[in-house]
C-alpha cells in the first residue's frame, strides 16, 4: 500500500477548492437533466445528500481533524455525486444515510479528502446497494416524467432499466428512435447517469479543463466495450451489445467522474490507462457474474483497493527492465552463472 505522502494529490487548499468547484459545475449540469427526466424529487434528493455530507463533515472533522474542512467544497461535491447515482424515487432517508456513511466511515477516518484510499461517493453507493437493495434497485418509469414520485408513494410507477433488459438477454430496437432514446435518457436509470448526451457534454468539459483525466476514462470505456463485443448478452448483434452495455447503468458516469478521482487514480498516463481498463474489466465481470444490478461503483472500490498492489509490481518490472538496459554485460554474466 502506498504511503500517505505518496497519495497526496492536492498540494494546497486552493487546488482542492478548484477541483471540487469543477466537479460541482458538472454535477449541477447533470442534476438539471436528471430533474427534467425524473421530476422535482431529484432536487429534493440532491439537497438531502449535500446537507447530510456537510453536517457529517462539520461534526466528524471537528472531532478527528480538529478543524473545519467545509470550505474546500468536497462535502458538497460528494453529496451531489451520491444523489446523481441514486434513483430519483429513492426515499430521502437513503440519501441521508449514504452521505453520513461516506463522510464518517470513509473520508474522515483516513485524514480527509487528500488521503482517502477510496472514492467516498462510490463507497456510499456500494453501501446502499448492499443494505438497501429494494430502494436502490427501482427506477421511475419514463411515463412518470416531471411528476415522478417516491417509490413508497401510491402513484409511483416502476420502469424497466437497460441493465434489467441485458440481465434477461433482452435487446431494444436501435433504429433512429431507439438511438434517440439512448442519447436522451428515456430509459430508467439513476438520475444523473441516463442521458448520454449530458455525459458527452461532461466529457467535453473535462477535455477542455483537465484533458489528462480522460486517460483513465478511455481505459475504462474501452475495456468494457471490448468485453461487451466479445461476450454479448443479447442476440441482436455484437455492436448492439456494445452500445447497450455502455449506455446501461452508471458505467459512463463512473468512467468520467469516479475513476478520475485525483487521489486514488495513478498520475502516470500509461498507469492511468491500465488502471481504468482494470476497473472496466471488473465492472463487466460483475455484470456477467455478480448479483448487483449496477456494479460500476463496486468496480471503482475494487480497483482502488487492488491497484496499488498491481502498480507496485509494474514499478518492480520497470526497474528490472531498466537495469538490464543499463548493465547488459553484468546481466549476461549472471545468466551464464545460472545456466552453469
Amino acid at each position: 500500500m502506498q504511503t500517505k505522502e505518496k497519495r497526496v494529490f492536492f498540494n494546497t487548499s486552493s487546488s482542492v477548492f478548484l477541483y471540487n468547484k469543477d466537479l460541482i459545475i458538472i454535477s449541477l449540469a447533470l442534476l438539471v437533466m436528471g430533474t427534467y427526466l425524473n421530476g422535482i424529487t431529484a432536487i429534493f434528493q440532491a439537497v438531502v445528500c449535500v446537507l447530510s455530507c456537510c453536517f457529517s463533515e462539520y461534526v466528524f472533522s471537528r472531532l478527528v481533524i480538529k478543524k473545519n474542512t467545509l470550505n474546500d467544497l468536497s462535502a458538497v461535491s460528494t453529496g451531489l455525486i451520491i444523489a446523481l447515482l441514486l434513483p430519483a424515487c429513492a426515499p430521502l432517508w437513503v440519501g441521508a444515510i449514504c452521505g453520513a456513511f461516506c463522510i464518517s466511515a470513509v473520508k474522515i477516518p483516513f485524514g480527509g479528502v487528500r488521503y482517502s484510499p477510496f472514492v467516498p461517493a462510490a463507497c456510499a453507493i456500494c453501501f446502499a446497494n448492499i443494505f438497501f437493495p429494494t430502494q436502490t434497485g427501482v427506477f421511475p418509469a419514463a411515463s412518470c416524467g416531471f411528476e415522478a414520485v417516491f417509490s413508497s408513494s401510491e402513484g409511483f410507477s416502476a420502469g424497466t432499466s437497460l441493465l434489467e433488459l441485458l440481465k434477461n438477454g433482452s435487446s431494444v430496437d436501435l433504429g433512429f428512435p431507439g438511438v434517440i432514446s439512448l442519447l436522451s435518457g428515456s430509459y430508467p436509470s439513476s438520475m444523473g447517469t441516463s442521458s448520454l448526451l449530458a455525459l458527452a457534454g461532461v466529457a467535453f468539459y473535462i477535455l477542455i479543463e483537465r484533458p489528462k483525466r480522460l486517460v483513465a476514462s478511455s481505459g475504462y470505456v474501452l475495456s468494457a466495450a471490448v468485453l461487451a463485443f466479445l461476450f454479448p448478452r443479447v442476440s441482436s448483434g455484437r455492436f448492439e451489445s456494445v452500445a447497450l452495455e455502455l449506455a446501461a447503468g452508471s458505467l459512463v458516469f463512473s468512467a468520467l467522474i469516479l475513476i478520475n478521482d485525483p487521489v486514488t487514480s495513478p498520475k502516470k498516463s500509461s498507469s492511468a490507462f491500465l488502471y481504468g481498463a482494470f476497473a472496466g474489466a471488473i465492472c463487466m465481470a460483475l455484470r456477467y457474474f455478480g448479483k448487483v444490478l449496477d456494479p460500476s461503483c463496486f468496480s471503482i472500490i475494487i480497483a482502488n483497493a487492488a491497484w496499488p498492489i498491481f502498480e507496485k509490481g509494474l514499478l518492480s518490472f520497470e526497474k528490472k527492465t531498466e537495469r538490464k538496459k543499463l548493465f547488459p554485460a553484468k546481466n549476461k554474466r549472471e545468466q551464464v552463472k545460472e545456466n552453469g
